[in-house]
């Protein structure tokens, strides 16, 4: 069972680290020829002309699909990004993970709701019909979407408020997922009063705070930072 806390810090990682495309279907695979013969295949009504065009131009770039759901569902599942793998380190359906769409997965959550916006916890899904994203914490989202910068990116939840710099969409429904241990109560907490405190002694900005802590382990390195300025 994965912590929330680090499938918050891994879906950050992909939106902030690595190149990746909105591709039907796929959860993580480095975009290739393979991969694009065989989800044209699967679903030929979205793998039309002008997107197999611009798909192949990716190839050899180093760029990874996902979908919606596909990004969760791959990061639970073990993608790691690898560029030698063909589903980026992912293997399917593991891990007690169900493939299951965006629909899918909501229904699948416990402690669903409409409401209660403003307590949300990071670590919890986020969904619109058809559509799927994951809560990271200070009224943001991480989701994979075609609009926009087309594939994983940061986003404001407008639920909560619309943030500068920041796309913003409103969800219907949040959740929590099965397969993961919540355990960013706590965190989140300690990581807004090094946030806090890191603002006052230092002056950083919202901004080098936030890229901070998007690096691995970047939660303890924000605490350690903020106890040193004590």
């Amino acid at each position: 069972m994965m912590k929330a806390s680090e499938l918050v810090r891994r879906h950050i990682d992909v939106a902030k680290n690595y190149k990746t495309v909105y591709m039907w279907g796929c959860f993580g695979a480095p975009v290739g020829e393979n991969i694009i013969d065989e989800k044209s295949h699967q679903y030929p009504d979205w793998y039309t002309g002008g997107r197999v065009t611009y798909l192949r131009s990716l190839i050899g770039k180093v760029v990874y699909g996902f979908d919606c759901v596909n990004l969760t569902k791959g990061i639970l599942w073990g993608w790691n990004g690898n560029k030698s793998a063909y589903y980026g380190g992912a293997r399917y359906a593991s891990n007690s993970v169900p493939d299951v769409s965006a629909n899918g997965m909501i229904a699948k959550c416990y402690a669903v709701s409409g409401i209660g916006w403003d307590k949300l916890i990071p670590g919890e899904g986020l969904w619109m019909p058809g559509h799927w994203g994951m809560y990271i914490g200070d009224g943001l989202a991480v989701e994979c979407t075609p609009i926009w910068d087309n594939g994983v990116q940061i986003t404001a939840i407008q639920n909560i408020g619309t943030k500068a710099g920041y796309h913003a969409r409103n969800w219907q429904k949040h959740g929590k997922l099965p397969w993961v241990e919540y355990d960013t109560i706590k965190i989140d907490e300690a990581v807004e009063e090094a946030k806090k405190t890191i603002r006052q002694k230092a002056g950083l900005t919202d901004g080098t705070i936030d890229y901070l802590a998007a690096y691995k382990y970047g939660d303890d390195l924000l605490k350690k930072l903020a106890k040193a300025m004590k």
